[in-house]
């Protein structure tokens, strides 16, 4: 149960582990977990064992119980010696026949469930991923799209029409626009999550090497509505694991978002135990730490969606002023109710209908 547990969680929180360190993390612990399996597998057969055992056993006193009950009748010449032969085989092959049958049926009906769902989940198209590590690192991250479109298989309107930006490295962007307009689709596209229909997503970078998707995502810190924090402790869902984050750049990231009081008042601090989807945490703190998750490596860009939409006015405030501080050399993406965003970052885009009707720079 705990494996499937912790599968579910790598599926609820599919996002936040697409980065290499982080599926790293999640199949160190999908190893783990699966070990632990294995050793009381171990376990629950000698229990099998045992059962089977007892089953014999109790085959062995039916068999001997007929045997010694015929005999009796063959003494007292109630039946004769062929009767009671007849009588003992035709009784165990019906006994050995219905066992076999019962559980042939069980291993049947387990290999068909168990071929469907498998062929469901080895059916799904895959992301295509590079198979040696880059040989190069960006340096300064510029994105450029050229006539980009995003229509959704079997849809027959694009969501994205025509899309024609060109994003610096430093700037602060506040996209705008009604619900439904296109800005999270965009920011899925931009962050690597999502493929255009037609057009171009590139980056102009001073190697010009096409664009390596996991090196890309090494870069980049992203909230998406729904994302939860995972079952774990509130470290591991910081850092997963990452051997390259300091504990200098752990404690910068908790003092940035305003984690740092809550996380002093738990008992156990930065080894406290999450539950699932973080049902033990505040709306506010489950959020912090997904921010501060977000900039623990200091990445080049951050993809936003409402991140602070379940924090009350003041720490959002603050946290806002810090995100967008010139001081931070990060590319700044976000779309969000707040309007606070509005005011603080200097470039605002305007989507409509899935379209750029407006771009201007404050």
């Amino acid at each position: 149960y705990k494996v499937v547990g912790w599968l579910q969680e790598i599926a609820r929180n599919s996002i936040s582990f697409r980065r290499r360190e982080n599926f790293d993390f999640a199949l160190d612990k999908n190893d783990h977990l699966v070990k632990e399996y294995l050793v009381n597998r171990e376990k629950h057969f000698n229990v099998i064992k045992r059962q089977y055992i007892q089953l014999i056993g109790f085959k062995i006193l039916i068999t001997a119980s007929l045997l010694i009950i015929g005999g009796f009748l063959v003494i007292s010449r109630e039946m004769n010696i062929g009767q009671f032969v007849a009588a003992e085989i035709i009784i165990l092959l019906v006994i050995n026949s219905v066992e076999k049958v019962i559980l042939g049926l069980e291993t049947f009906y387990d290999v068909l469930t168990s071929v469907e769902k498998i062929a469901h989940v080895v059916e799904l198209d895959t992301e295509k991923m590079e198979t040696k590590e880059p040989e190069f690192c960006y340096t300064n991250i510029q994105i450029v799209t050229d006539h980009l479109c995003f229509k959704f298989p079997g849809e027959s309107d694009p969501v994205l029409s025509n899309i024609n930006l060109t994003i610096n490295p430093g700037e602060k962007i506040y996209l705008d626009g009604r619900n439904g307009s296109g800005k999270s689709t965009l920011i899925r596209i931009l962050s690597g999550l999502m493929q255009p229909t037609t057009g171009s997503f590139s980056i102009n970078d001073d190697t010009y090497r096409k664009v390596d998707i996991n090196q890309f995502r090494l870069h980049i810190g992203t909230i998406l509505h729904d994302e939860t924090p995972f079952e774990g402790t509130i470290l591991e869902n910081i850092t997963f694991k990452n051997t390259h984050v300091s504990d200098e750049q752990v404690k910068w990231a908790i003092d940035s978002v305003g984690l740092g009081s809550y996380i002093k008042s738990l008992p156990e601090g930065l080894d406290t135990m999450i539950y699932p989807e973080g049902r033990q945490l505040s709306s506010s703190n489950a959020q912090k730490i997904l921010l501060a998750r977000s900039i623990v490596t200091q990445p080049k860009i951050l993809f936003y969606e409402d991140p602070l939409d379940k924090m009350d006015d003041d720490a959002a405030i603050k946290i806002i002023d810090f995100l967008t501080d010139s001081k931070h050399p990060w590319t700044l993406i976000v779309t969000s109710k707040n309007p606070y965003w509005k005011q603080k970052c200097k470039r605002i885009i305007q989507i409509t209908e899935g379209k750029i009707s407006n771009d201007i720079t404050q």
